[in-house]
């Protein structure tokens, strides 16, 4: 009798899918394809299936929408410590520059000098006063080798014995020489607790570790109102301008800073800020951002360089009080291309400045409370102390205590609402409520499809060995003949 040979493969491939449907981790497949439950319950378990789908699609995909969104917290700490490092304390006396260090030759150049250095800011009012004013400047500064760093430096705010009246840190005795000097728009000031000393060698930053009034800074300074030579249009106001800043960053005075006025016992309590910023796309800082003149990069620094960049592109010389080794400027280039490139780059007109948010960077605020100095019950013990009357001293002298408030710091770090492993955890959290899916589900249909792959490519080349064999199927019709015999 003539038995033909049954096609096995359509079988074995029914058993793959077949086994697959009833292994599979993933909830609902094998409902659906269960042959003994009744055709409305199968449906009904082909509905739930790709209506939980779609959900879980769907909120998978509100996810990744709100990560593409590069959104960011921030997350604020209070950090506490036995000691906080102290900030670099900057003053300036608010008069530029002292009458008496302004010689009979110098005065026809002061007024140009003070006007001058004003470049900082738009003034309408003064549109055209070079040109108009009295003094022919044009012709003054013709064949002058008048020098702004220099007249500076000699008739500028100086910090020494006679100004400096009772230094102390911590209780213990400071000097004159614990302050370096810098430039500012307020000419000379003098920073305590740089980090550096006047030759630019590094020196150990000072730490408080008691907070408190009288455990930081005390500072008597004499301003001087004598030796005063501004005007209403340059700064009217007397005392001090002091400025809290970490040792890397340079004090923008004219921007940043407290006036202090003379006559009082002021108080200035510090809190210390640090601040962590992200990258683009969650934050505007840039790691990479560099600048020429300063170690570290920060906000104060970057507005510095982008000024003298454009200053030095377009007049061809530095300002007295920025940094480089361009050619000073002279007080017509100041008083002219100087003033007009800052008014222009303060009105668009110029390439804006590109000054991210450092990565990390430390901030000081600071509350100021005053008391009357000297009180009447010790103004007769001041006026011996200090060898001047009691008028002198609340019309001259400036009394400061800085220090901390407590000795913590508050940190501000952006982090990332959604970072990619809360991605990832949120994608496999919705499958898995939805659906029953996991990392391993995958893997079975992996599994499954490298299986099927290899059935339909070992399929394929058996069907191309028949075909190539002489006898074709005959061959194998005989060969079961004689087998079933």
């Amino acid at each position: 009798m003539l038995i033909r040979m049954s096609n096995t493969d359509e079988s074995e491939e029914q058993s793959l899918e077949r086994h697959f449907i009833e292994s599979t981790t993933l909830h609902g497949i094998p409902q659906q394809w269960d042959n003994a439950r009744p055709i409305w319950l199968r449906g009904f378990w082909f509905l739930a299936f790709f209506a939980c789908l779609g959900t879980g699609l769907w909120q998978i995909s509100l996810r990744i929408t709100e990560y593409r969104a590069y959104l960011a917290n921030t997350k604020i700490t209070l950090e506490y410590n036995n000691e906080l490092q102290f900030p670099a304390i900057t003053i300036c006396n608010f008069n530029r520059y002292r009458g008496s260090e302004v010689s009979d030759e110098d005065w026809p150049y002061l007024e140009y000098a003070l006007f001058a250095e004003e470049y900082d800011y738009d003034s309408y009012e003064d549109d055209g006063k070079f040109e108009q004013s009295s003094f022919n400047y044009y012709a003054l500064f013709e064949n002058s080798t008048f020098n702004f760093t220099e007249f500076t430096r000699r008739a500028g705010f100086v910090l020494d014995n006679e100004t400096l009246l009772d230094c102390k840190w911590r209780g213990r005795p400071c000097y004159a020489e614990n302050f370096t000097h810098v430039f500012t728009s307020y000419g000379n000031c003098w920073t305590f607790n740089n980090g550096v000393d006047e030759d630019g060698n590094y020196i150990e930053i000072l730490s408080e570790d008691q907070p408190g009034a009288g455990n930081g800074l005390y500072l008597v300074v004499d301003i001087q109102q004598a030796e005063y030579t501004e005007s209403l249009q340059g700064n009217p106001q007397a005392g001090l301008k002091i400025l809290a800043h970490d040792q890397e960053a340079p004090p923008l005075m004219d921007a940043l800073g407290s006036a202090i006025p003379p006559g009082f016992y002021s108080y200035i309590s510090l809190r210390r800020n640090e601040y962590k910023n992200l990258q683009e796309p969650w934050g505007k800082c840039d790691k990479n951002r560099h600048l020429e003149h300063y170690w570290e990069y920060t906000l104060s620094g970057c507005f510095i360089e982008c000024k003298l960049q454009h200053i030095v592109s377009e007049c061809g010389c530095r300002p007295v009080r920025y940094p480089g080794e361009a050619t000073e400027c002279s007080p017509r280039q100041s008083a002219t291309c100087v003033k007009d490139v800052i008014t222009r780059l303060n009105d668009g007109l110029l390439e804006p400045c590109y000054c991210p948010v450092p990565c990390q960077y430390i901030e000081y605020s600071t509350t100021v409370s005053y008391g009357a100095f000297p009180s009447q019950s010790v103004a007769e013990e001041a006026e011996a102390h200090f060898n001047v009357s009691v008028d002198y001293q609340r019309n001259n002298f400036v009394v400061l205590d800085v220090f901390y408030e407590e000795l913590n710091y508050q940190r501000f770090e952006q982090q990332k609402a959604i970072s990619v492993s809360s991605l990832i955890s949120d994608i496999g959290g919705n499958l898995g409520l939805f659906i029953g899916a996991s990392i391993l589900t995958f893997a079975e249909f992996i599994d499954y499809f490298v299986k099927k792959s290899l059935k339909v490519c070992t399929s394929r080349k058996n069907q191309a060995k028949e075909k190539g064999h002489p006898l074709g199927n005959k061959v194998k019709d005989v060969w079961s003949v004689s087998k079933s015999s």
